[in-house]
């Protein structure tokens, strides 16, 4: 007994040792190509193919950050307007994630809690878009969108980019209010609450998790998305961040130092928005998944 609890106890060890160079190993694989970045940002031009970092603190320059919020680098008078660009991503993406959260709230309340004809049928027919490519509708929604006469403005990529998250969002929140108890909604009933009342003062301040979860999601793809914009946004002031930083690269060289200064201003909205909405996140990854 003595010697198989000895055994136990080694391979137990054995097995933490090796769950601990397997996690701290991804750490530094995820970390890497991030903290190359901000060095590469760091760096002049003349410096970016000269060590893999620094040689010595001497070297670090914030110039391009500098030259950034200018909207022009002296190498080779490269233009990015990224404050522009900045503030279209912002509008694009906040109304877009408001809206989106607005429709799936209220979509996800009636699938999970109404009873009506052709729930499940709807409900399956919205989460099929989930399976749609983005690529397969690129050229209808460019027809659509001239259409409607909103072709090159914001509006052009706000709609799709609304239509292409609820799918997510409507599930996500269906599958949440169907572990809030209906006990809580008939109390609300018999007290004589109507459903939006029931809405504002039970499902949602129940609700924060999956809130946050959506809005990380939600922003992460719109703040990130490029291949719409591309195809709808053709005027330059128009751009979104994505877009902007494309500016950058050359068709024989591409200066990696402005590159990587763009793209690391481009993602600290991205941080700020998973510091504050943090907690929210991880408890709506586990929300449901314990049940009473």
């Amino acid at each position: 007994m003595v010697k198989n609890r000895i055994k136990i106890n080694q391979d137990s060890k054995a097995l933490s040792i090796f769950e601990y160079i397997v996690m701290y190993g991804w750490l530094v694989l995820v970390l890497f190509p991030f903290i190359w970045m901000i060095s590469l940002s760091l760096r002049k031009t003349q410096a970016v193919f000269k060590n893999l970092f620094f040689q010595s603190f001497k070297e670090i320059t914030f110039e391009n950050y500098y030259y950034l919020f200018k909207g022009e680098f002296p190498y080779r008078k490269i233009q990015v307007f990224f404050l522009n660009a900045l503030k279209n991503s912002f509008v694009v993406t906040a109304i877009t994630v408001i809206v989106i959260l607005i429709i799936a709230i209220l979509a996800g309340y009636a699938f999970s809690k109404l009873k009506f004809f052709g729930r499940s049928a709807g409900f399956y027919f919205i989460l099929a878009g989930m399976m749609v490519p983005v690529q397969v509708i690129m050229l209808p929604l460019f027809k659509i969108v001239k259409i409607f006469g909103i072709q090159n403005t914001l509006l052009s990529i706000i709609f799709p980019y609304i239509a292409i998250g609820l799918p997510l969002s409507i599930f996500l929140f269906t599958g949440f209010f169907k572990n809030i108890p209906d006990a809580l909604i008939e109390a609300a009933r018999i007290e004589g609450a109507n459903n939006i009342q029931i809405l504002l003062k039970i499902i949602i301040p129940l609700s924060k998790p999956v809130i946050g979860a959506n809005v990380i999601f939600q922003f992460m793809f719109n703040w990130n998305e490029f291949s719409l914009a591309l195809v709808l946004l053709q005027k330059a002031n128009l751009y979104t961040l994505p877009l902007e930083i494309t500016k950058v690269q050359g068709q024989y060289m591409t200066p990696w130092n402005i590159f990587a200064t763009t793209a690391m201003a481009a993602i600290v909205p991205i941080i700020i928005i998973y510091l504050i909405f943090q907690k929210q996140f991880v408890s709506g990854l586990t929300a449901g998944a314990i049940k009473e």
